[in-house]
């Protein structure tokens, strides 16, 4: 019991520190390579002023297309791959699946950033909060989106078929993304824009593809 209770103290110590702003910081630069720490910073500066006032980008549609994207794209795939290389002394070499996922995932998280508000159509047009969703419309975002992953999909397959033989295995790169880019099709025609069950569905399906 005590050994319990030892061990939920430790957690909520951790959590405390890994949830201060300052603390954080000062840990991963002294025990990360300088190259990871850099990039750790970045993200947490853009997640930072993506929520925080008074700049918030989450505010405005492009830049925080622009945040999601970035973090969610290309610092978590690229930067990420090429920093823990950099810190266990490996040497640089291009990576064609690297790219291909910095690639595919910062397509998709473009996506996402579009349609993020797609579910509080209603509540942001009530308090007049700006976003794609409430200036161009829930059927053309869902459309625009769904013709954006599409072609995401078919980018994927090409990039299978045409790489160099051994690249990447062919059954996931062809086979796995025509079946995800089939039921991508199939969700969008099952979307009703007036409802917003069915819109709120619509972007869950957008997150179940994502993972």
């Amino acid at each position: 019991m005590l050994h319990m209770k030892k061990s939920r103290k430790n957690w909520h110590k951790y959590h405390s520190i890994s949830l201060n702003p300052i603390i954080l910081p000062k840990i991963r630069y002294n025990y990360f390579p300088i190259f990871l720490f850099k990039l750790y910073m970045l993200g947490w500066t853009l997640g930072g002023i993506y929520s925080v006032p008074p700049i918030q980008t989450k505010r405005n549609a492009l830049a925080a297309g622009l945040t999601i994207a970035t973090v969610r794209g290309f610092l978590l795939n690229f930067g990420i791959y090429y920093a823990v290389k950099d810190a266990i002394g490996a040497p640089f070499a291009w990576s064609p699946k690297v790219a291909f996922i910095a690639r595919f995932m910062t397509a998709f998280a473009t996506v996402i950033a579009v349609t993020k508000d797609l579910p509080d159509v209603e509540g942001d047009r009530k308090f007049n909060i700006s976003t794609f969703a409430t200036k161009i419309g829930v059927p053309k975002i869902a459309k625009g989106a769904s013709f954006c992953l599409f072609l995401n999909y078919m980018h994927a397959i090409l990039t299978g078929v045409l790489s160099k033989a051994g690249t990447f295995n062919l059954i996931p790169m062809v086979g796995g993304h025509a079946v995800l880019a089939t039921i991508l099709l199939a969700r969008f025609r099952e979307l009703e824009p007036e409802k917003l069950t069915s819109i709120k569905t619509y972007y869950k399906h957008i997150w179940d593809l994502f993972y």
